[in-house]
């Protein structure tokens, strides 16, 4: 349950950080109480409330401190109650540096990225404290039979995915800005994280491919709320992560050695090609074959460490 009010909560504040940039490019910023900031601070406030009420429950089950903490459990809820602490305190910072600085011209500020280290801190601990009873040995693709804990899995992963890809500042919401060599590898290294650790961290078929659909629907719906208060210059549609998580997944199932490797090695070629047709279809700028050709083994190889990473990252949630 506390796991549950915990994703909320972080869905809740992704959701405020996206109308966050809107209102600042289309109102502005007359204060630190706008509507946003009071969606995004409900979202932190549930977020920590959730985290120290799943603790209570641990340390009352274990009866005592120490076991409380010892347990993967207890120690995730700990965890994931550090990350809305680091966002409390970029509260007043941020309100500092608008003060010396500013409106920023940039995600790209140091309280905004302690805001988001903060989100991904607390989606490590609650990921953490699930892992601690998360099945295992199911074959069946992860739409068939899927338990609890997997689907708040999936979820916590996709917001992670949401939370990172956010991070990616003005190629987030400026197709146009989207290069052919920086652009993938940011978005591929980023992206590569949460969609190869939920394929290890939930080992079934399919599981990076959900993440990525959950991520598509959550971001276009956002964006379609965004449109429909009248603010339609400065989110664009979200990034095509669906083929790099296709492709993770296929070669999962397909290959029992190095899968991981191999899998790791995709997703940079996946994520170039995919978006090099998305922008065909949304009328952005085509990139040219031979940028992309060209940018094809610089991306791939850099990719391929946030992929590595992810798996590193699935075998320290499920304590291996």
């Amino acid at each position: 349950m506390c796991i549950a009010l915990g994703l909320v909560a972080m869905l809740t504040a992704l959701g405020g950080i996206y109308w966050d940039v809107t209102w600042h490019a289309t109102i502005g910023r007359d204060s630190f109480w706008i509507p946003p900031h009071i969606l995004v601070y409900a979202g932190v406030t549930l977020l920590l409330l959730s985290s120290l009420g799943g603790f209570a429950l641990t340390w009352r089950h274990a009866g005592q401190l120490r076991t409380a903490l010892a347990n993967r459990a207890g120690g995730g809820f700990v965890i994931a109650a550090l990350g809305p602490l680091i966002q409390i305190i970029a509260a007043p910072l941020d309100e500092l540096w608008h003060s010396l600085y500013g409106l920023d011209v940039t995600i790209w500020s140091p309280p905004h990225l302690m805001g988001i280290a903060g989100g991904v801190v607390s989606i490590y601990g609650l990921l953490t404290a699930l892992g601690s009873e998360l099945p295992g040995g199911d074959a069946r693709p992860v739409w068939r039979g899927l338990a609890l804990r997997e689907a708040l899995a999936l979820l916590l992963f996709s917001a992670a995915l949401l939370l990172l890809l956010f991070a990616l500042s003005d190629m987030d919401f400026h197709l146009e800005r989207r290069d052919v060599l920086l652009y993938p590898l940011l978005a591929g290294a980023l992206a590569a994280v949460p969609l190869m650790g939920a394929a290890r961290y939930i080992q079934r078929p399919g599981a990076a491919t959900v993440v990525a659909l959950l991520y598509t629907i959550y971001r276009s719906l956002v964006l379609l709320i965004i449109w429909a208060m009248g603010s339609t210059d400065h989110l664009t549609p979200p990034v095509f992560v669906l083929a790099p998580a296709v492709a993770i997944d296929l070669v999962l199932r397909w290959s029992r050695q190095q899968g991981v490797c191999r899998a790791a090695l995709c997703i940079g070629p996946a994520l170039l090609t995919g978006e090099w047709g998305y922008r065909a279809v949304f009328g952005a700028p085509a990139w040219a074959p031979l940028q992309v050709v060209t940018a094809l083994t610089v991306v791939a190889v850099a990719v391929a460490l946030g992929g590595l990473a992810g798996d590193r990252l699935a075998a320290l949630l499920r304590g291996e």
